[in-house]
């Protein structure tokens, strides 16, 4: 009968295989994390019946066509969400080395042999063997580490986890990146609303000086009141040159932001346009959408996840590793007959295995290899923890901004109502000469503070509101990359 590797019959391997799935370590749980039923900082009237799972273009709310063309294009263009996906692919690649351990290892192979044997050497007559010869082999070999107890499953157990958190640290980049943009785009427009009061009162002032010049020819004004204007004038004039600093640096960020250079987008930009307005409506959804929405938190869970397969990864190190192997191949004198079936080759084939290796003793390298695993593990929940807490802080504090910031537009917008009045009357009055100077100048500054006051408020709700929907973690989703299947 003859013998082959399909009739072969290997009870110790059958027992061996019998084995295989014995996963040692803990299973991973996801944490129960406490989630209140609602935000406290959040107002009845405030809070949208859109979900925010539902609002995932939240620059879009601000109806500014000019604010969603800029994210949506540096969320494509921007060289840090490049990094991160490039970070992406670097795990995924880690993932499928380690998950390659999994599979049998094949080989093949081929070669030849020209020989000569001298004669003397073997004692021979001479001519009474060919003592030069051909070899021609082909053949294979393979090898197979069974992942008896585990730990290589384990092993990409805790490298997928991986793969996943740098997912999310990818997406976390691309809201960090929306965020950013839009707040640059909010700070813009506030300055530039600012440049337009620092003229506007700029004029306000060279009106007053000249008024007070020509109340001078007529000896109704004093020299020490022209000083006082142009000391006016020339106070407002310098607050122009920083404001224009800041635009032009506002644009400088806007345009690396989408990876341009610096100052490509001034063109575009530097026209003024109004602050967008900030939607009365949030769309904030309940609380435990952030476990579902916050990259960070998604990235600190799968990082728990990872630690806890390594714990498995490090116990499997007290247990044996099982080897098989095989190999087998042709082999003819003659190359024409190497493959042909004619009989004029020769068969060979071998099994190895199972080899053991088992380590009885390491004076306690992998007792410390478990610890520091669990010691990982522990960090690892500690660190979700903390970043659910910070997640609901900012969510909390963003809202209050939000709330606070609203009601203080509505106390400026009416200071800036009485403050414009006051400086109208007391310029007119001035002009018919039953007023002081100085009621006026005074009239005037605090006029243009709560101008600027104003303008300063107005972008910082937007820059709230941009704070609120970063900590609710929506936006990424645009530009989710592909999934890439991978054959187990």
């Amino acid at each position: 009968m003859k013998t082959t590797l399909a009739t072969i019959k290997w009870p110790a391997v059958g027992a061996v295989l019998l084995l295989t799935g014995c996963v040692v370590g803990p299973d991973y749980v996801r944490p129960d994390t406490r989630m209140p039923a609602a935000f406290g900082e959040l107002r009845p009237e405030s809070a949208s019946d859109c979900a925010a799972a539902e609002d995932l273009r939240w620059w879009r709310r601000f109806n500014d066509p000019r604010l969603g063309d800029l994210v949506e294009k540096a969320i494509v263009a921007n060289n840090g969400v490049e990094v991160a996906a490039a970070r992406l692919r670097e795990a995924r690649a880690a993932r499928q080395i380690v998950q390659s351990q999994l599979s049998p290892q094949l080989g093949i192979g081929a070669s030849v042999l020209r020989a000569r044997t001298s004669e003397a050497g073997l004692g021979i007559p001479a001519g009474l063997l060919d003592v030069e010869r051909n070899l021609f082999q082909i053949g294979f070999d393979a090898s197979w580490t069974l992942d008896v107890f585990g730990g290589v499953h384990r092993q990409v157990e805790s490298a997928e986890a991986a793969e996943q958190a740098t997912a999310s640290v990818r997406r976390g980049v691309v809201l960090m990146v929306a965020a950013e943009t839009a707040r640059a785009y909010f700070e813009l427009r506030g300055v530039q609303r600012e440049l337009q009061v620092a003229h506007a009162t700029l004029d306000e002032q060279r009106r007053t000086l000249a008024l007070t010049e020509e109340k001078r020819r007529n000896g109704l004004a004093s020299e020490l009141e022209v000083v006082r204007a142009r000391t006016e004038v020339e106070s407002a004039a310098a607050e122009v040159p920083p404001l224009e600093q800041a635009i032009r640096q506002y644009i400088h960020a806007l345009s690396t932001l989408i990876a341009l250079e610096p100052t490509t987008l001034r063109a575009q930009l530097e026209e003024p346009a109004p602050i967008p307005e900030s939607p009365l409506r949030l769309a904030v959804g309940v609380p435990s959408d952030l476990l579902l929405r916050r990259p960070d938190i998604q990235a600190a869970e799968r990082r728990l996840a990872a630690a806890t397969a390594q714990v498995g990864v490090a116990t499997a190190q007290f247990f044996p590793r099982l080897t098989l192997g095989a190999a087998g191949g042709l082999q003819s004198r003659v190359a024409s007959d190497l493959l042909n079936g004619t009989g004029k080759n020769g068969s060979s084939w071998g099994l190895a295995g199972p080899f053991i290796n088992w380590t009885l003793f390491d004076g306690g390298r992998r007792r410390a290899g478990v610890e520091l695993s669990e010691a990982h593990v522990a960090a690892a929940k500690a660190a979700y923890e903390d970043t659910v807490l910070t997640a609901f802080r900012e969510v909390e504090s963003a809202l209050v901004a939000i709330d606070r910031g609203r009601a203080r537009i509505d106390v400026l917008v009416r200071l800036s109502e009485s403050a414009r009045a006051a400086a109208g009357i007391a310029l007119r009055d001035y002009e018919r000469g039953i007023l002081d100077q100085l009621v006026v100048l005074d009239a005037q500054r605090q006029a243009n503070r709560a101008d600027m006051l104003l303008a300063d408020a107005r972008a910082a709700l937007g820059v709230h509101m941009v704070a609120l929907y970063k900590a609710l973690g929506g936006g990424w989703e645009v530009a989710e990359p592909p999934v890439v299947k991978v054959d187990r």
